[in-house]
């Protein structure tokens, strides 16, 4: 699989070797609830998202993502990623993870679960809030639901209706994403 990436011109090295980040991020384009969902489904064998590097499968694609809106596609440089060893990847099967039809779904099941309640107690809401914070680990999720059996039923509910990992990639134009481990790195060559 040829992955791709467009970085800005302005101090482009060739030469640089790209290692792994040291934090995690945190998702700008989808909710922090799916993006925990999402994180707690994930298989090991597939590489996290707070954790990647983004990627797409054709120059052309991996342009249009980098530039993005108000920002012009001259200001950046096609790149083909060159890995030391293959890393752990992943395709979508949508271009961006913003479209993917799990946004839509996890909120639908989370308001036709209370839809129509009265309004919840507040012990209950607090209870739920783990699944909502920002960047929660797995192991701290699973934790959290070890002790709070509404936090559990809410968890596994939603994720038993996350489809991210099983859905068909989409060859052509769909997201690409990889973790570069620790020992591991990638250089650009431009295309």
């Amino acid at each position: 699989m040829q992955l791709y990436r467009a970085v800005p011109r302005n101090g482009f090295d060739p030469e640089r070797q790209h290692t792994r980040h040291p934090g995690a991020r945190l998702p700008a384009n989808v909710p922090y609830f799916v993006d925990n969902l999402w994180e707690f489904t994930r298989p090991n064998d597939k590489p996290s998202r707070r954790y990647a590097v983004y990627a797409s499968p054709t120059p052309e694609l991996a342009l249009a993502g980098a530039s993005g809106v108000n920002r012009p596609k001259e200001g950046f440089i096609a790149c083909h990623v060159e890995c030391l060893t293959p890393p752990k990847t992943f395709q979508c099967s949508v271009s961006d993870a913003r479209g993917h039809p799990d946004l839509t779904s996890l909120r639908q099941a989370i308001h036709d679960r209370f839809a129509g309640r009265t309004p919840l107690a507040f012990e209950t809401r607090l209870a739920l809030a783990p699944m909502f914070l920002p960047g929660i680990a797995r192991h701290e999720l699973a934790e959290a639901m070890k002790q709070n059996a509404t936090l559990r039923d809410f968890v596994n509910t939603l994720a038993s209706t996350v489809t991210l990992w099983t859905d068909t990639p989409d060859l052509t134009s769909g997201e690409l994403f990889f973790e570069i481990e620790e020992g591991n790195a990638y250089r650009l060559h431009p295309v």
